[in-house]
């Protein structure tokens, strides 16, 4: 069983996008450097958080890792961070992506977690 074959057993509910045209918006959202992480530069509003703040949030988001060879899916916030171990072994670096596509969240690699609201 693969990394993200475990993610998805655990999470409840899930779907994955396999819209080429959906991916393709969604992933236009994320700009990153060239070295892979978001760049900051790019969004009106971004600071380090940390999970209980995110807890805060509400609603699904599209879970991107950066092994692009795995499916992004849509999942809800809640389950997301509660199988958050999972989620984040699938790959190196993770983002969420609200479904409205005004916030990303980071979790990158080294250990920081960036919330960004696109207004």
């Amino acid at each position: 069983m693969t990394l993200f074959e475990e993610c998805i057993a655990v999470l409840s509910e899930y779907s994955i996008i396999e819209d080429k045209k959906l991916e393709k918006q969604i992933l236009s959202n994320l700009h990153l450097t060239f070295y892979g992480k978001v760049d900051f530069s790019m969004y009106s509003d971004s600071h380090e958080v940390s999970l209980n703040e995110i807890r805060l949030l509400s609603g699904d988001y599209y879970v991107i890792w950066s092994d692009c060879t795995i499916p992004i899916i849509k999942c809800n916030i809640i389950d997301i961070l509660n199988n958050i171990d999972d989620v984040l072994a699938v790959s190196f670096d993770t983002w969420l992506i609200s479904v409205d596509m005004k916030q990303i969240i980071e979790f990158y690699h080294e250990g920081s977690v960036v919330q960004f609201r696109n207004t």
